[in-house]
């Protein structure tokens, strides 16, 4: 199965991180994607993620803070995200500074669109624009099942997109998830993440356990 499964011990990441770095990191875009051997060679939970179209590159999960899970990679860049959403982005060319539910309500996940839409507000911080406490008010919808292929393992998932906008700055967006049919595990995701229109293509690779 290419597909990779999950690895349950962090507690040797950092002495292995160096390692990682050159062997894993070093050719991670060639070809403009990730190949199954690259995502193969790092044994710990993994992604790959894709900037405005550029090359994919890889990240390694680093820490799990009771479900906000760091990502991060040789280049200093790092995803925070909890069920799948973007929380905060760092080394990016237009950053997500932070993002939580509105008057601190933890945000929906997204498996409740699988029973019926629903509307959230939250809010977020685009430091580089002097934007903080942006408004964003969101609709998730399950848009029906379709199957995905990941390191060559088709994946059997739904579709899900949550359309946002905010008031200042003006903007509006949709984000697509496929989550999994049967756990919700969000597979893979296209989310936007800034006012700029930075747009960041997720696939986990090798899912946390």
């Amino acid at each position: 199965m290419l597909l990779l499964s999950g690895c349950s011990s962090h507690a040797s990441i950092w002495g292995q991180y160096s390692q990682m770095v050159r062997e894993g990191f070093r050719n991670s875009t060639g070809g403009g994607r990730v190949t199954a051997e690259q995502a193969a060679a790092i044994p710990y939970a993994t992604l790959s993620y894709r900037v405005d179209g550029n090359s994919e590159s890889l990240l390694v999960l680093a820490t799990d803070s009771n479900g906000d899970l760091l990502w991060t990679a040789a280049s200093h860049v790092a995803l925070m995200t909890r069920d799948g959403r973007i929380l905060r982005s760092v080394g990016l060319p237009h950053d997500k500074g932070g993002m939580s539910g509105h008057l601190g309500v933890p945000l929906s996940p997204l498996t409740s669109a699988l029973k019926a839409p629903y509307r959230s507000t939250r809010t977020a911080d685009f430091p580089d624009i002097g934007y903080y406490g942006v408004a964003l008010n969101c609709t998730a919808v399950a848009r029906g099942r379709q199957l995905i292929t990941i390191l060559g393992t088709a994946l059997p998932t739904t579709k899900v997109e949550e359309s946002c906008e905010s008031r200042a700055p003006r903007w509006s967006f949709t984000d697509s998830y496929w989550l999994d049919s049967e756990s919700g595990f969000v597979w893979q995701s296209t989310q936007n993440i800034h006012p700029s229109g930075t747009v960041v293509k997720i696939k986990i690779l090798r899912p946390p356990e």
